[in-house]
C-alpha cells in the first residue's frame, strides 16, 4: 500500500505541472541519462589501455575469440585494428594468449612435427617442413626492432639424382616495417644471410627481400665484389664529410647565431692499400774471417840492350861481359770477411688515407675582413688545415632565402590556430552542453519550488469534519446491503486515516 501512496503522490505532482514543466522536464531526464552514459564511457576508456595495435583482421579475430572465452573485458578501435583490455590485466592477458598460441595465428613451426601421423606421404611431410621452416625464418625475422611483420616464401625443389637436372632453392622475404624505421645495409644482408643459411643449397643471389611498398631491399647485394667496394668507399667517406660538416657547423653557429651558416666539406680519399719491404743495417759489423796472400821472388837475369834489335830473333849472339841484371818480386793480398746486422721492416699503408680537404662556409649577412679571417683560421685549426696536401678553405658571407623557410613556418602557425580554434570550438561545444544541462536542471528546481509554493498559498480545504461523518453513515449502513469494495474502504479508512484524509484533499483540489 506505501508503494500505491508514492506513486499516487507523484501521479498528483506529474498532473500539478504544466505542459512546458513536463517538457522540459523529460529533456532533463533525457540528458541526464546521456550524460551519464558517455562519462561512464569516458571512465570506463580511461581504465583502458592499448594491449595490441595495428593487427591484421585474421589476428584480431583469433585474439577476441580468446579474450571471449577468457571472459576479459576488451574494446575495439581504429575499427577493429587495436584491442584494449582493462589497465590492471594487460599483462595477464598477454602471458595467458601468448600461453594459449593465440599470438602466433600466423602459422605453426617445427610444432607441427610435435604429433606424429600415421598415413602421412612424403609429399605431405616435405610441404609440413617448408611451412614449418618458413615459420621459423619469419618468428626469427619479426624480431627485430625495426620489423613490425613479415612473411617468408620458399621454393625447394624436389631432389634429383641427376646433378644437371636439379633447380636451385630460391627465398622471397616481405617485410612491413614500423612507422618511421627502416633496414640499414647491414640488417639487409643479415636478413639474406640469414635465410640463405637455413635453407641448403640456398644462395644469397636467390634471396630477394622487399618491403610493403614494393621496394627492392636486397638489390645491392646481387652487384659485382667490385662494385660492392666501391659502394663501401663511397659511404665511408661522406659519412667522415658530414662528421666534419656537423662539428663545424655546431662550432659557427655559437658565433654567427643558429640557422646563420652552411657548411660543405669535400674530402678526396686513397683507398688503395700499398705494402713495402725495407731492409736496413742494424748493429756494429762483426769479423767473420779474414784471408792474406802473399806472394815474393827474387833472382839475377840476362838481356841485351833494350830495343828492337836486342829482342827480335837473329843470328845467335853472345852477351856482352858486364849485363847482369837483378830482379825482385812481391805480392800481398788480404780478404776480411764480416758479418753485417740486418733489420726488415714492412710498411702497410691502409686504405682511407686523406689526401685533399675543401672547405666552403656560406654565412648570412655581412662579415668584415678580419671576421672572416678569424672564421676561416678557426676553421682551419678545427680541421687540421695542412697546406702542402691542397687544402683549401673558403668563407663568403651571403644573404640567404628564406622564403621556403617563411612560408613553411606561416603554414604550421595557420595549422597551430586551426587547431586551437578546434580546441575552442569543442570547448564551447561541451561547456554549451554541460550549461544546457544544468539550465534544465534550474528550471526544474525552480518550477518544483514555485509549484511547491503555491500549493502552500492555496487554501486546503476543510476535511477534518468529513471523514468522521463519512465514517458514520458507513457504520449506519447494514453490513449486509456494502459492497466489498466499499467495505475495502472503509477497512482502509479505519487503518490508515491520514492518508485517505491525503487523497479526498487530492480529489477537492482537482475539481
Amino acid at each position: 500500500m506505501e508503494g500505491r501512496a508514492a506513486l499516487a503522490r507523484l501521479n498528483e505532482r506529474w498532473r500539478g505541472l504544466s505542459a512546458i514543466h513536463r517538457v522540459s522536464l523529460v529533456v532533463l531526464v533525457i540528458a541526464s541519462l546521456l550524460a551519464l552514459y558517455y562519462l561512464g564511457q569516458f571512465v570506463r576508456q580511461m581504465n583502458y589501455t592499448t594491449l595490441f595495435a595495428r593487427l591484421d583482421p585474421h589476428e584480431a579475430g583469433a585474439i577476441v575469440q580468446q579474450l571471449d572465452s577468457m571472459r576479459v573485458p576488451y574494446l575495439l578501435q581504429d575499427g577493429g585494428t587495436t584491442i584494449q583490455v582493462p589497465k590492471n590485466r594487460v599483462d595477464e592477458v598477454r602471458i595467458q594468449l601468448a600461453t594459449t598460441g593465440a599470438l602466433g595465428v600466423d602459422g605453426a613451426g617445427w610444432e607441427l612435427f610435435d604429433k606424429s601421423k600415421l598415413g602421412i606421404t612424403e609429399f605431405e611431410q616435405q610441404v609440413n617442413y617448408q611451412r614449418a621452416l618458413q615459420e621459423e625464418l619469419r618468428r626469427t625475422i619479426v624480431q627485430m626492432d625495426e620489423v613490425e611483420a613479415a612473411r617468408v616464401h620458399l621454393v625447394l625443389p624436389e631432389k634429383s639424382i641427376f646433378a644437371e637436372a636439379q633447380s636451385p632453392p630460391s627465398a622471397s622475404i616481405a617485410v612491413k616495417l614500423r612507422p618511421g624505421a627502416e633496414l640499414s645495409p647491414d640488417q639487409v644482408r643479415g636478413v639474406v644471410t640469414l635465410v640463405a643459411g637455413s635453407v641448403e643449397g640456398l644462395t644469397v643471389e636467390n634471396v630477394h627481400l622487399i618491403d610493403m611498398r614494393g621496394r627492392l631491399l636486397s638489390g645491392d647485394l646481387s652487384q659485382d665484389t667490385a662494385a660492392g667496394i666501391a659502394q663501401s668507399h663511397q659511404e665511408i667517406r661522406r659519412n667522415y664529410e658530414r662528421e666534419l660538416e656537423q662539428r663545424l657547423q655546431q662550432m659557427i653557429q655559437r658565433i654567427v647565431g643558429p640557422g646563420r651558416v652552411v657548411v660543405m666539406v669535400t674530402a678526396e680519399m686513397d683507398f688503395s692499400q700499398q705494402q713495402s719491404v725495407s731492409t736496413i743495417p742494424y748493429g756494429e759489423p762483426q769479423v767473420v774471417s779474414e784471408q792474406t796472400v802473399r806472394e815474393e821472388r827474387e833472382g839475377q837475369g840476362t838481356g841485351g840492350v833494350p830495343g828492337m834489335d836486342a829482342n827480335v830473333p837473329g843470328p845467335d849472339t853472345y852477351p856482352l861481359a858486364g849485363t847482369t841484371q837483378t830482379e825482385s818480386y812481391l805480392r800481398e793480398e788480404t780478404v776480411t770477411n764480416y758479418h753485417v746486422g740486418t733489420l726488415q721492416q714492412t710498411l702497410v699503408q691502409p686504405p682511407g688515407e686523406l689526401r685533399r680537404l675543401s672547405t666552403s662556409v656560406v654565412v648570412d649577412g655581412d662579415l668584415t675582413p678580419d671576421r672572416a679571417a678569424q672564421i676561416q683560421e678557426v676553421v682551419a685549426a678545427a680541421l687540421g688545415f695542412n697546406p702542402e696536401r691542397g687544402d683549401q678553405i673558403v668563407v663568403a658571407p651571403m644573404a640567404f632565402d628564406t622564403t621556403y623557410q617563411e612560408q613553411l613556418e606561416e603554414e604550421l602557425r595557420r595549422a597551430e590556430e586551426a587547431a586551437a580554434e578546434e580546441e575552442r570550438r569543442q570547448l564551447l561545444m561541451y561547456a554549451a552542453a554541460a550549461g544546457a544541462v544544468l539550465l534544465l536542471l534550474v528550471i526544474a528546481v525552480v518550477t518544483a519550488l514555485v509549484v511547491s509554493r503555491r500549493r502552500r498559498a492555496e487554501p486546503e480545504p476543510q476535511v477534518e469534519d468529513v471523514i468522521p461523518v463519512a465514517v458514520a453513515q458507513a457504520d449506519t449502513a447494514p453490513a449486509d446491503q456494502l459492497s466489498e469494495k466499499q467495505r475495502d474502504v472503509r477497512e482502509l479508512a479505519r487503518q490508515k486515516p491520514e492518508e485517505v484524509a491525503q487523497i479526498i484533499k487530492v480529489w477537492l483540489t482537482e475539481k
